[in-house]
């Protein structure tokens, strides 16, 4: 379900996509600028729903942390500031497509997960079943016992043998 309502916060200022444009340093790092009088630099970018909304709800950060504001809608950007988020966001986001489950064992703790990704081959180490996360949509996530994420595709996406071991690991 896609809300408009933001995130619960105090003091929550929601920026006017019209008046945000961002641009990159010398260093690729990003700029803020909120109208014709306000830039930050560098700025973070982390999505408050990460998972079920990935394009709503961004903030912006000042690079000790402290919230500058937040966008409702990454599409709400003019073309060349929606480029430059998508980017960053890619970036810190980065997640690895599952294409194949080759094998699913548990053992010494952890859920063990021999896979293959638009990366190249993993093997991933799963602490317990709670950081197997299924979506709304059918996507797994898998979070590794690095903070790594790799999502895994409905299960009608994926081959007869990756199905098998994905419906009896969960």
């Amino acid at each position: 379900m896609l809300s408009d309502e933001a995130p619960a916060s105090s003091d929550l200022q929601i920026l006017d996509p019209r008046k945000v444009r961002l641009e990159r340093d010398d260093f690729q790092r990003l700029i803020l600028y909120v109208g014709i009088e306000e830039r930050y630099q560098p700025v973070r970018v982390v999505r408050a729903l990460p998972l079920s909304q990935p394009d709503r709800w961004i903030a912006f950060q000042d690079d000790e942390g402290n919230e500058i504001g937040m966008l409702a809608r990454v599409s709400d950007l003019e073309p060349h500031s929606r480029q430059h988020l998508e980017e960053e966001l890619d970036l810190v986001y980065l997640k690895a497509k599952v294409q194949e489950i080759r094998n699913v064992a548990s053992g010494h703790g952890m859920i063990h997960w021999d896979l293959v990704t638009d990366l190249g081959p993993r093997l991933v180490y799963v602490r317990d079943r709670s950081d197997v996360r299924p979506l709304p949509d059918g996507r797994i996530v898998l979070t590794d016992v690095h903070g790594a994420k790799y999502e895994i595709p409905p299960l009608d996406q994926l081959d007869e043998r990756s199905r098998q071991r994905l419906e009896v690991e969960m």
